[in-house]
């Protein structure tokens, strides 16, 4: 039993069997003990998350010796119980990664750390109603997250337990909109509701599994844009939220007039992407997507958007040209203002078109 507990903690502790009652030579009632390294003394198992290990530890054994003789079906309740965080995240491996050991696993568990390791699995979503309900789907690792499978699982897992998720691009958004509805919704969490950076652009990783689990999907994503020689710009924004909504998306992507050079595009970038937001076909449009289906396109990117709600105040806490002192620094600058935005702040970004993503996620029912 030693290797196979130390799978699971590895402390330089063995596994030490003793029995409690001999009769005629017949063992019974076989007690697990732990013995340290270089120690003679053995000590009561004690703890009962490391008693549980123990357990794993002895199904582990059992399904591997019996595995050609029968099919091993494991029913496992809550084994998050009794376990320190990190025990949690080795029993995800141990569970998930051994596909040998438990090919027929069911899981029931309240806590996203059991969930790291998973990949090829039905995840079932229970919903505390008085009737019995669930949504379920089935989820796998894609292929470009395979050499990254934690950071994807990480992000998924705490999300699948909200009742409503705000996918952003990155930390800024995340720091920003956690303080926006600390002021709104304190305890927003507690509430259902759940903020997730996919550090990125990579909503399509996420959005679809959240969605066939019966999770409200909100997404706000910036509006870049890109030099290209050929045509003299190339509207990103405009071509993600296209894939987000499979392709409907009947807008005007053209400057006019063309800028002349890289140089000029530039420099008028932020004005370009305003344009383009405003344009009298685009505008209806892009408010029609926010309606029917939950994404929120940026009129530039996250810090542009602020100054226009914001400017007076963020010159007075952050200096002159606020866009580009936040944007130098983006996490270390943006704690530095959250830590400044008053109450009536948070209140007006709440309630400012630029940012409705945020009554979306905490008045959609």
């Amino acid at each position: 039993m030693t290797p196979a507990y130390q799978k699971f903690n590895d402390e330089n502790i063995s596994i030490s069997i003793k029995s409690e009652i001999a009769v005629k030579g017949l063992y019974s009632n076989i007690v697990p003990y732990m013995k340290k390294k270089d120690d003679d003394n053995i000590y009561p198992t004690a703890g009962e998350g490391r008693k549980k290990l123990v357990v794993y530890s002895l199904f582990t054994l059992l399904a591997e010796q019996e595995a050609d003789k029968k099919i091993n079906l494991f029913l496992v309740e809550e084994p998050e119980n009794n376990l320190h965080k990190s025990l949690q995240i080795e029993l995800s491996q141990i569970l998930f990664g051994n596909s040998e050991s438990y090919p027929y696993l069911f899981v029931s568990t309240h806590s996203p750390y059991i969930l790291y390791e998973m990949n090829k699995v039905t995840l079932v979503r229970i919903f505390a109603e008085r009737k019995v309900t669930s949504k379920s789907a089935f989820y796998n690792v894609p292929s470009d997250f395979q050499d990254n499978k934690k950071m994807l699982n990480r992000l998924l897992a705490e999300a699948i337990f909200a009742n409503r998720v705000l996918l952003v691009e990155g930390p800024s958004e995340q720091l920003l909109f956690d303080k926006v509805l600390s002021v709104i919704k304190p305890y927003y969490e507690v509430n259902g509701m759940y903020i997730l950076s996919v550090n990125g652009i990579g909503f399509k990783s996420y959005r679809p599994i959240l969605k066939k689990l019966g999770i409200h999907c909100v997404i706000k994503t910036d509006n870049d844009i890109q030099w290209r020689a050929n045509s003299g710009h190339h509207a990103l924004g405009f071509s993600r939220v296209n894939n987000l909504v499979n392709g409907t998306l009947a807008v005007n992507w053209t400057i006019t007039p063309l800028p002349a050079s890289k140089e000029e595009f530039i420099n008028k970038s932020i004005g370009y992407r305003k344009e383009l937001y405003n344009l009298e076909q685009n505008l209806p449009v892009l408010n029609s997507i926010r309606e029917d289906f939950h994404v929120y396109l940026s009129k530039v990117d996250l810090e542009n958007d602020l100054d226009e709600v914001l400017h007076e105040n963020l010159v007075t806490y952050l200096g002159d040209n606020p866009v580009k002192y936040l944007q130098a620094a983006k996490n270390n600058h943006m704690v530095e203002l959250i830590e400044k935005l008053t109450d009536e702040d948070c209140r007006e970004v709440y309630e400012h078109y630029n940012f409705a993503c945020l009554k979306d996620l905490v008045e959609w029912n």
